[in-house]
């Protein structure tokens, strides 16, 4: 996945003096004059849009001045209305989407509408706008989101009643599983009784995308409000996570008791486990040394499989749990990385790769992973830095040497692209 555009102005609008600049009918396109219209969208000055409308259209209407004022992009794809939605301005997008008839649902570089780009910027009144202009609540960005996924990991609880109100599906998936996963990983306990006052699925996706299902989310992380919210909806609290654990098992090796009583009335007998009840579980987790290197194992087996398979997002979260049996394990670490990277998420494989060279310094993989990852987000200047670390711990290595050429072609494009030396 492409780096994802920043929450303000390109820095193109940063330029001095008020107006827009001159724009030439005779070119093809005009840059400058391009950036003056979407910075007047950002900052909301209805006259200057107007203006800026009228030099472009130049005399069209209906459908061909939609066109050409949907033809007016920044440096990273966004048009008109993507922008006015950053600045917040409900007057403009309402100029555009009611007066130039732009499409609401115009879509991004990665996928992402203007709806998407106000709940990113949690402005409820514009959220409400779009929705009311028909914008769609199930369409999905480049990652895979719901505009539902994204007002769930952005801790709106407004702007979910909006969406569920506006007929959003409450369940929809993508590879981190539903809305309540988010708002369940997020700690979110305000969101997720909304989700299940809209009657989400409590054991959401047990068998798809998220092996885990939001009750052994909230008993990982430790999140008791959520807890008892999902066994009060029918949680199932029998389903365990993908190395064998109940949730039950999962909050007593953590010591939380309260935790433990609230799963135990909803949880079948474990067979090894004599004393059934409260105190006889956390004895019992004490006593018991697990098994760690048949479980690690078993962890690491089970992840390969995953990969083999395709399913890269399972995989990264066995990994995870096998990172929490043997936390120094940098292999673990650069495998998860590797994960993030068949996903697109360059994000994620850059802090996993950091955090590998921190835990490994010297090794030549890990700075291979950096660089890719790197790679993945654009910065190839960081990039060729990587490779050349790797190269410096482990000269000739053909990996390495092809990642650095690809890294100084590519910064050699961007360059002369921007008329840089």
């Amino acid at each position: 996945m492409a780096p994802q555009p920043p929450l303000f102005p390109p820095a193109a609008f940063d330029r001095g003096g008020g107006g827009l600049p001159s724009w030439d009918p005779s070119r093809t396109s005009n840059p400058s004059f391009d950036q003056g219209f979407l910075k007047a969208a950002f900052d909301g000055e209805l006259h200057l849009v107007k203006k800026a409308a009228r030099v472009v259209g130049r005399g069209a209407e209906g459908s061909r001045l939609a066109e050409k004022m949907g033809a007016v992009r920044d440096g990273y794809g966004m048009g008109l209305l993507h922008t006015a939605a950053l600045g917040g301005s409900l007057p403009v997008c309402r100029y555009l989407v009611e007066d130039i008839r732009l499409d609401v649902d115009d879509v991004g570089p990665m996928g992402e509408t203007p709806l998407t780009v106000a709940i990113g910027c949690q402005n409820v009144d514009l959220v409400r706008y779009f929705l009311d202009q028909g914008a769609a609540t199930m369409k999905l960005n480049d990652s895979g989101s719901t505009p539902l996924h994204l007002a769930a990991a952005a801790g709106s609880c407004e702007i979910v009643e909006l969406l569920l109100s506006s007929g959003a599906y409450v369940d929809a998936l993508h590879l981190g599983g539903t809305a309540l996963h988010s708002a369940a990983r997020d700690g979110r306990d305000d969101i997720v009784k909304v989700l299940l006052d809209h009657h989400a699925d409590a054991g959401a996706d047990v068998d798809g995308n998220c092996k885990e299902t939001p009750l052994i989310i909230a008993a990982i992380s430790g999140s008791t409000e959520i807890l008892k919210c999902l066994v009060l909806a029918g949680a199932d609290a029998n389903v365990p996570d993908s190395l064998g654990r109940a949730p039950i098992e999962i909050a007593a090796r953590s010591g939380r008791r309260e935790d433990v009583e609230i799963l135990f009335p909803v949880t079948s007998r474990i067979p090894n486990v004599c004393d059934w009840s409260v105190d006889g579980i956390i004895r019992h987790v004490k006593s018991v040394r697990p098994a760690k290197k048949a479980m690690l194992t078993s962890a690491k087996s089970k992840a390969h499989e995953a990969f083999k398979n395709g399913n890269y997002y399972l995989a990264a979260r066995i990994y995870k749990e096998a990172m929490a049996l043997d936390p120094g394990n940098a292999t673990l670490l650069s495998n998860r990385s590797l994960c993030w990277l068949c996903l697109g998420d360059a994000k994620n494989a850059l802090n996993d790769a950091q955090a590998c060279i921190m835990m490994r310094p010297g090794w030549p993989k890990a700075s291979y992973r950096q660089g890719t990852a790197l790679m993945l987000l654009k910065d190839y200047e960081k990039a060729c830095g990587a490779f050349l670390d790797g190269l410096k711990l482990e000269p000739g290595n053909i990996e390495m040497e092809d990642g650095l050429r690809q890294a100084l072609e590519s910064l050699k494009i961007y360059r002369s692209s921007r008329g840089q030396d």
